[in-house]
């Protein structure tokens, strides 16, 4: 029975591990009025160019009005351009403003900067093992 007590109190730390990962990326992003809940709308908008809101929500799995706050932000921030979708007039066509395509480089960098402090505590072989882990997890 000590087993199953040591795997549930090892789950609780799930959540600690998420948390100190969110940090650093916040940390990095900061000076660009970025964090983690908001980079991610600038990968999806420049790996998959011009994209209707609705498609973006489907993109990212986050509910519609926590999308349009996000969407809000960016534009605030000069990264992201919100128009009339022309095939739906009821929705929007977001596309990454000049500003948002170079914030695409400063963000591979942040998440570059925040996987090498966030592993750094693993070895080469840890590493590799918990990225396969949360892989097969998340599946």
């Amino acid at each position: 029975m000590h087993h199953e007590i040591s795997k549930t109190d090892a789950l609780k730390q799930l959540p600690i591990v998420s948390r100190k990962y969110i940090k650093l990326i916040d940390n990095y992003l900061a000076p660009y009025q970025l964090n983690s809940s908001l980079y991610y709308y600038i990968l999806k908008l420049h790996d998959f160019g011009d994209l209707p809101q609705e498609k973006l929500v489907q993109l990212t799995g986050v509910n519609a009005s926590n999308v349009t706050r996000a969407i809000q932000k960016l534009m605030d921030s000069q990264y992201v351009l919100r128009k009339e979708n022309p095939e739906d007039r009821r929705g929007y066509v977001l596309s990454l403003t000049g500003t948002g395509k170079e914030m695409y480089q400063v963000i591979s960098e942040a998440l570059q900067k925040a996987n090498t402090v966030f592993f750094a505590p693993l070895t080469s072989e840890e590493q590799t093992a918990f990225i396969a882990t949360i892989n097969k997890l998340s599946e």
